[in-house]
């Protein structure tokens, strides 16, 4: 008898999981992007901003997302999104992201970053840039 009830748990647990793995949702793969974009203290307008969703991509190659800067050198670029199938208990991720800016030609490396874990990837970035005060490595003060 008790193997019957073993069988019956699992299987009911094995339909479940099953069930649940199948239900598409989306979810958030980077954080929300605003900032300002200058070159020695003028705003910088038309420039284009690439996110990409790649690992090691510091160039944004593979870029997901753009979007260009105003007269005022500002830009805002939503969160990436992707559709999944939730799967319990194993659905954890690695979520990378970068974002650059092409002006003059050039790509600037602006932000990069990761998360690892499960849902959505929260939050906002805000990025105060200036190209010409530290090109290579931080152009950006990060607020939140």
């Amino acid at each position: 008898m008790s193997n019957k009830i073993t069988f019956v748990f699992i299987s009911a647990c094995l339909l479940i999981l099953n069930n649940c793995s199948f239900t598409s949702q989306s979810r958030s793969k980077s954080p929300h992007f605003d900032g300002s974009l200058k070159f020695s203290g003028e705003a910088i307008e038309n420039a284009k901003i690439i996110l990409s969703l790649s690992a090691n991509d510091k160039l944004c190659l593979k870029g997901k997302k753009f979007t260009t800067t105003n007269a005022q050198g500002e830009f805002s670029l939503k969160a990436a999104t992707e559709e999944y199938t939730y799967t319990p208990f194993v659905n954890y991720a690695l979520d990378e992201w970068t974002l650059c800016a092409i002006y003059n030609e050039q790509t600037y490396t602006l932000y990069s970053n990761n998360r690892y874990g499960s849902g959505n990837v929260t939050g906002s970035i805000f990025l105060e840039c200036d190209l010409a005060l530290n090109p290579v490595n931080k152009p950006c003060v990060v607020s939140h």
